[in-house]
């Protein structure tokens, strides 16, 4: 089964999607986090959406599906940017996997969509990514925000190289041809079967045995197909019984003895699949990310799916045979006058049925209404017969060697499980509080100059923090929004406007702002003179409610944002969640967060499995609502 698009399917997509070009954009959504829909308006055409499964599927739809009823972080990120920008470009990067959307509104900006791998979605203007759905971090490149944004490496493009190149990658490969084709030319496998097929060559053949001529015939069958693919405005899905198998811009020769569900469009073809693939059941311990796992279950797939492949080549190989003898006297006519036209004109592309012809072996493939066959003109009915046999036997003897190496893979799977699982019982069994200090009784971070910075929790520990740890030479922060708790700095040496700075946003963000999702806000800081419990006579003062005196030193407005990190603090390790800033500082290890649509206990899991702490130390450190994640090193977690 296909789980992803490959880059002739991209090609096809793009081809697709140049109906939206001059359309406008009107809104974005995120029906989870690696899942992105775009809505457009397009004269003439309507409304369509445009459906992106980072990673792995691309296609436009007239249906958008059950969409949230408040946008995502990112997803507002791109509605304020490209909202009623009008499309003026789909275009593929090369060969790649990857779909550049272009859009112009006053400034252009371009949306970059990675099929491949984890996949992502990055927003970039002017050579400079304003924001990428996931931050990532390679040797070769930077995917961040306000960081230069460049392609990954290219893969070579079969479309584009030069005779010697292609000769090259080919003279260079120790596998065989189908392997070749799909990984150095990133065709993927069952494109690399079918384009075998086309040109005539033995998939199983080492690379290195194709001459030039054969090469050259294949190139111009790889470069054919692609403006068939180009052309196409169909899409096929493919199945087997009722297993879906795979989907298809163009008709393949390798399917052509299972189903074929054609559609008016790839992209149509595209979502016809997507929704009839099967929802993955899988266990936590399927979920742990294990790379030794995640290879088993891909050799297992391999394994499974080259027994399935043998079994029904050994089977075809007996049935061919036996209708070689069936049809005894049409083959030994084709083989008559294939013999007779060669010894005449040194060619066989006007032979009735012809498909490919390989001169050096003498085997003609041939399409009669009996079946398609691959003959050896120099041969007999028999030994052509023969031949076909013995392939199946091997066929048999080799399905025979997968079958117990097959049964290692799925032992070696269950046996990875079972202490996996182990693992992560023990894991969870031992999974301990870090070492508690006394300020963790109110919220707390450590600030970039090395300052403990302490805020309230409510009422109650706003007056307890004033009364007990403000002392003469800290700083008091509040912010001026409603339930903004009282902030105190433990000033000392070498502490400054960096750490007033980020105890201002600190109150900022621990206030109701962040329930209301509000965005930005304004702070303050002031000496504890200033700070009084005593009201003017005849006014009232609540409880955790403290009266300030003179010159407030205040902030501009202020981005409501918190990250959560692991730090050490007097050598311990600890889960610190405090400004940007502070955390970025300390911690090699963090999330970047924002008031958002996820739940605060579903993301405290997910947050308490990847820091190795108890939930509630991570309950109690969170700001006072749900969150987005918008930026994360060394961390991966989907909150969706």
């Amino acid at each position: 089964m296909k789980n992803s698009l490959s880059s002739f399917d991209v090609t096809a997509v793009v081809a697709d999607l140049k109906v939206v070009v001059g359309g406008f954009l009107d809104k974005v959504y995120q029906p989870d986090h690696g899942h992105l829909v775009f809505s457009v308006r397009t004269p003439g055409e309507g409304r369509t959406f445009i459906h992106f499964v980072t990673g792995k599927w691309l296609y436009a739809s007239k249906e958008a599906g059950d969409m949230p009823q408040d946008p995502s972080s990112f997803a507002r990120l791109l509605r304020k940017h490209l909202s009623n920008s009008r499309i003026v470009g789909v275009s593929q990067q090369g060969f790649d996997r990857i779909v550049v959307l272009s859009f112009e509104k006053g400034e252009k900006h371009d949306l970059v969509l990675e099929i491949f791998g984890k996949g992502n979605a990055v927003l970039v203007k002017e050579g400079v990514i304003v924001q990428p759905l996931t931050t990532r971090t390679w040797k070769h490149r930077d995917v961040r925000a306000r960081k230069p944004f460049s392609f990954p490496p290219p893969i070579p493009d079969p479309l584009t190289l030069s005779s010697e190149d292609f000769e090259a990658v080919f003279r260079d490969s120790d596998s065989d041809v189908v392997r070749t084709i799909a990984t150095k030319l990133n065709l993927g496998g069952k494109y690399s079967e079918e384009m075998c097929v086309r040109s005539g060559l033995d998939k199983n053949r080492l690379s290195k045995e194709v001459t030039p001529e054969e090469l050259a015939t294949l190139v111009g069958v790889i470069r054919d197909f692609a403006g068939e693919v180009r052309a196409s405005r169909c899409g096929y899905v493919i199945s087997d019984a009722e297993t879906l198998v795979d989907v298809v811009p163009s008709k393949l020769r390798i399917y052509v003895d299972l189903a074929s569900e054609e559609m008016p469009s790839f992209s149509g073809a595209v979502e016809s699949y997507v929704t009839r693939i099967p929802a993955p059941s899988r266990s936590a311990v399927e979920q742990s990310g294990d790379d030794e796992l995640e290879r088993l279950q891909r050799k297992l797939v391999q394994q499974e799916q080259a027994t399935i492949s043998l079994q029904r080549e050994s089977l075809e190989a007996k049935k061919i045979g036996d209708s070689l003898f069936a049809d005894y006297a049409g083959i030994t006519q084709v083989l008559l006058t294939a013999k007779d036209m060669l010894s005449q004109s040194n060619s066989l592309t006007d032979f009735p049925g012809f498909v490919s012809f390989d001169k050096k072996r003498s085997l003609l493939a041939v399409s009669m209404p009996s079946g398609t066959y691959e003959l050896d003109i120099k041969g007999t009915v028999e030994s052509n017969a023969q031949r076909y046999y013995e392939s199946g036997k091997k066929k048999k003897a080799k399905l025979e060697g997968v079958l117990p190496a097959l049964e290692e893979t799925r032992a070696a799977i269950a046996s990875r499980k079972k202490g996996l699982a182990s693992k992560e019982a023990e894991k969870t069994a031992r999974k301990k509080p870090t070492k508690r200090f006394w300020f963790e009784r109110y919220r707390w971070f450590i600030s970039s100059e090395g300052a403990v910075v302490l805020g309230g929790k409510d009422a109650r520990t706003n007056d307890m923090l004033v009364k007990k740890h403000l002392e003469a030479g800290d700083r008091y922060a509040h912010a001026d929004i409603h339930g903004a708790p009282s902030v105190v700095v433990k000033m000392k040496d070498g502490v400054g406007e960096p750490t007033l700075s980020e105890a201002r946003e600190f109150a900022a963000a621990t206030s109701k702002a962040w329930n209301a999702k509000i965005g930005s806000a304004v702070g303050y800081w002031v000496l504890p003179g200033q700070v009084s419990k005593t009201p003017q006579s005849g006014e009232y003062l609540a409880r955790g409610a403290f009266v300030i005196r003179g010159k407030r030193n205040y902030s501009e407005k202020m981005e409501i944002r918190l990250g959560i990190g692991e730090i050490e603090f007097e050598g311990e390790r600890k889960v610190m969640c405090g400004p940007e800033s502070a955390v970025k500082t300390w911690s090699t290890r963090y999330v970047i967060i924002k008031p958002g649509r996820v739940e605060k206990n579903r993301a405290a899991k997910r947050l308490a499995e990847e820091f190795d702490v108890p939930i509630e130390e991570i309950q109690s450190i969170l700001p006072p609502g749900d969150i987005d994640i918008v930026e994360q090193i060394d961390i991966d977690i989907r909150l969706s």
